[in-house]
Parts: C-alpha cells; structure tokens; sequence
C-alpha cells in the first residue's frame, strides 16, 4: 500500500515528538551528575583573625586531649580506607548503572508490547483478523511478545533491587569513614586554631612555614585530582546510557526487515522509536562530551557520531527499502562498537591514571600533616618548658572501640558475604542486552587502545599551577625575609634606645660643665700688685 507524501510528513512529525527517549542530563551544581559517595578533604587552611590565648594549664590539657583524639584517628588511617571502600562503592556503581538503563528501556519495550496486545484486542481489528483467519496466530505471537518482554523486566528489576542492595551497604560504609575523615579534618582546623592564637599569626618556626606551605599545595593537588575522578565516573554513566540505547535501538530497527514493506505505518512507528534512542545516544555522547571539557575523545568521534545522524535521516527517506535499512544498520553497529570501546578506555584513564594519582596526593597529604602535626608538638613542647619549667607529656589511648567501629565490623562482615555472591546467569544476560552483539565484549588490546590523555587534560594546566606555586612561594619567602629584617631592624631600635636612657641631655651636661680654676701664674702676677688697701693692712699687721 503506498501513502502520499503530506501523509508521511505528517506521520514523521507525530512520531518524533511522541514516544521519544530522553537523554541523561547532568545535575550537579558544575554541571554533573550527583554522587552517591564524595571525595573528602581538607581544605588547605586559612588565616583568620583569632583572640590571643594566654597559655595556662587549662589551655595545655585541652591541647593534649586534641592531639590525643587526632592521633587516634590517624592511627586507623581512616583517609585511606575511606579511599579504598569509596573504590569499593563505585565498581559495584558501575553495574548499578548499567543495569538502571537496561531497566529503562526494557521497560519501555514492555509497554510497547502490552499497547500492541491491547490494539489487537480492539473489536475492529479482532474481527478483522478473524475474518481474515490470522486472529488466533497474530494474537498468540503478540501475546507471547508481551510475557518475554515482561519477563526480561521482572529478572532486571529483581537484578537491580538486588545491586542497590549492596550498593547502598558499600556506600554507607564508606560513608561512615568520611564522617571519621570530617572528624578529623574539624580536630586539625581546632589545633591550627589553638596554636594560631598562642603563637601569634606568625610562624613559630621557619620549618613549619615550609611544611604548611607543602601541605597546602599536596591539599590543592589532591582536591584536583579528586574533582577530576568526580567528573570522569560521572561522565561514564553518560556513555553507560548511551551504550543501553545504542542497543535497544539496533534491536529495534533489526525488526524492521520482519515488517512488510507494504506496511509503512508500521515499519514507520518502529523506526521511529530506534530512532529515538539513537538520537538520545547521541546526546549523551555529546552532553559527555562538553562536561570533560578538553579531553577529546579516541571513539565515538564528533564525526562518527555526525555520520550516525545522517545515516538516520537518509535512512529515514526511503523506510521501504531493506537495502537502506542493512547500509544504516552497519553505521549503527558501527557506531555502537564506537561508544563500547569508549567506556574501555574511560576505565583505562579512571583505574590506570586517575586512582593511582589520587592514592598518591592522599599518601602525600598524610605525610604532610604528620610532619606539620609533629614540628608543632616539639614548638608546643618547648613552649610549655620556658612557661612552666617542665616538659610535656601525652599519654596517649589504647586503640579503642566505639559504636561506629562495631557498625562498620557488622556492615564488613556482611558485604563479605555479598563478594561471595558471583553473578549469576541472570545477572550477565541483563547486562549483555546493552553490548554489541548481544554479548560482554572482549577486552582491547592494550596496544590498539589510545593513549591516556595528559596530565595537562586530567587536570588542568600542571605547568602553569606548578609556576603559579613557586611564584606564590617565592613572594611568601620574600615577604617573610622582608618582615623579619623588619623585625631585626625594630629590636635594634629599641635596643639602641634602652641604652640611651642612662645619658644626660644636653641640657643637663651643659649644666654639669665645671669651670677650671685660675692657673697658679696668674695667682703669683696678682699677688705680686697689691692694691692701695691691702698695703694698708700689711702696715697694720706687720710688727713693731
């Protein structure tokens, strides 16, 4: 039966816009998706005014019992086991995710299938079918779509109640170390605070100018790096809902050559729906795409993706054509292989680059705060000696239980029996429905797999942050120098007025001026001319 062009205009319209499958969008305030478990740090430290605080014994217990609960938690190296359970969390995230899409579109078949049950049990079209003597074929065959559909819904579903299930026990316990993390992180902030306002603003000693400025460059680091894993996992689950629409639509658009030519209504509705999911695909790709910002992409291209798009519109053109419908069909299993390989290598960047560096600036940034931890213990020590005259002396804890510890035994002790759980034939055939082929694909050789994109690309431009430090460091160092011979220049000042204290002025010195005494020459030239009364005298007093 043939149908006019206006009618198939008419007809493409309506379907596009009805039945259509929408991309993922990312959520997040930056433009990501939301995390169920998030990285923890501690946020490089920032000077703020703090009251002086004169040292008392008071002020020295509460910083013994301080050091005392930080060096608990350090102990239980709380950072690196919330590291490791967050890893932990995300691999069983990863099938959660997968098995979330699968669920998606087999649910959308299922009600596909369920509306073609209810069409034929319309009055008009059972007698029709009855007429035509197809009625009992027709509807056995539609019948038994529905169950096989329903069927394949029902074990997905059972699969990803199951899988959150034990997401949700790995995500708690990991969320239950990032609240010991926070912990932690609150008890350094109280201890920067406390010594902060002791010492003064001012560094105690040029070593722990040093090891801050350290710190707070492996916390700046560790925050990149972390934030980079934070986007990357998050844009695999694009391409995870890509790759599950990329498959259902090629399972659709193979059903095509099963329609008759003749019925272009039908064939229309069915290319309609493939359609729709590779166009939502695409999206995800692309939405992929411009949330990684400056990484370009090995697989799943911009032009490959730009060849799916026109093979879906001139595909579209001549619908009645099994010719056309196999040429498109390759683009799509082309395509498809395209965006599989893509989450290979996106595992190969997040397992391979990613988490290793991301272990190392967690390593490095313990280090860090042990070594800064520790110099301010000696400076905190020797200030207690000159104040009090006697040392300081930390007792500190056994290793001790508390009710978190006992939660986080009971939760381990459980998500051991779940690794013992292997998947189950169910499980796999779920997840295959969203792979080329029906099937888990094989690994890529490593050698035929691109390369891991830069540093630079991971995480921003390292060269320029890593000039912007020693730039940042080298005004530090000199204003530091300036204000220290600012210092010594004022102690010289005072010193040189405390001595002048003990000098008269000039006032008093011309005071103090003794005036000499007339030489003994000039006593023998006055006496040798006495005056007129004195010879006088000398008549009176000399002798008969």
């Amino acid at each position: 039966m043939g149908i006019c062009s206006s009618k198939l205009n008419s007809l493409k319209s309506n379907l596009s816009s009805s039945n259509s499958t929408k991309a993922v969008k990312p959520s997040s305030p930056d433009g990501g998706l939301p995390a169920e478990v998030v990285p923890v740090m501690r946020p490089p430290r920032v000077k703020k005014p703090v009251s002086k605080i004169t040292l008392t014994e008071g002020v020295v217990q509460d910083y013994i019992n301080l050091e005392k609960a930080i060096n608990r938690l350090e102990r239980k190296n709380v950072l690196k086991k919330y590291e490791s359970k967050t890893i932990f969390a995300d691999d069983i995230k990863k099938t959660v995710d997968q098995l979330e899409a699968t669920f998606k579109e087999l649910k959308k078949q299922t009600e596909k299938e369920k509306a073609d049950v209810d069409n034929i049990e319309q009055p008009s079209v059972k007698a029709f079918l009855k007429q035509q003597g197809t009625w009992d074929q027709r509807f056995s065959k539609e019948q038994q779509e529905y169950l096989d559909a329903l069927n394949k819904q029902e074990v997905a579903e059972k699969e990803l109640k199951g899988s959150k299930m034990q997401y949700d026990r790995a995500a708690k316990i990991a969320d239950l170390y990032k609240t010991q993390c926070d912990n932690l992180n609150s008890l350094y902030e109280k201890q920067d605070e406390m010594l902060m306002g002791i010492f003064g603003p001012d560094y105690a000693s040029e070593n722990e100018n040093t090891l801050e400025a350290q710190l707070d460059d492996s916390l700046e680091w560790q925050q990149r790096v972390s934030l980079a894993k934070f986007k990357w996992t998050n844009g695999r689950v694009l391409l995870v809902h890509a790759n599950t629409q990329m498959a259902f639509g090629i399972t659709r658009w193979k059903e095509l050559e099963n329609i008759e030519a003749s019925n272009t209504r039908m064939r229309y509705f069915a290319a309609a729906e493939a359609r729709n999911n590779f166009i939502a695909a695409g999206q995800n790709v692309q939405s992929c795409r411009v949330y990684l910002g400056r990484v370009k992409f090995p697989y799943a291209t911009e032009e490959e993706m730009a060849a799916m798009e026109t093979a879906i519109q001139n595909s579209f053109n001549d619908i009645q054509s099994n010719v056309h419908l196999k040429k498109a069909l390759g683009v799509y299993q082309n395509t498809h292989k395209k965006i599989t390989a893509l989450i290979q290598w996106f595992d190969k960047v997040i397992n391979d680059t990613i988490l290793k560096d991301l272990d190392k600036a967690n390593t490095n940034v313990t280090k860090k705060q042990k070594q800064l931890r520790e110099e301010r213990l000696v400076l905190m020590k020797k200030k207690v000696k000159e104040e009090f005259g006697r040392d300081l002396v930390i007792p500190y804890d056994e290793d001790v239980t508390d009710d978190t510890e006992d939660e986080l035994l009971a939760l381990e002790a459980d998500q051991v029996k779940d690794q013992k759980d292997l998947p189950g034939k169910d499980l796999t055939d779920i997840l295959n429905l969203s792979q080329p082929e029906g099937k888990d694909p094989d690994p890529l050789p490593i050698g035929s797999l691109a390369p891991i994109p830069s540093k630079d690309a991971l995480f921003g431009d390292v060269r320029r942050k890593i000039s912007e430090y020693e730039d940042t460091r080298s005004q530090l160092q000199k204003r530091n120098n300036l204000e220290r011979e600012r210092q010594e220049l004022a102690l010289q000042e005072k010193l040189k007025l405390r001595a002048q204290k003990g000098r008269r002025t000039r006032k008093q010195r011309r005071k103090s001026v003794i005036v000499p005494m007339p030489s003994i020459t000039e006593d023998e030239s006055s006496s040798s001319a006495p005056t007129k009364h004195e010879k006088k005298e000398r008549k009176r007093s000399a002798p008969d």
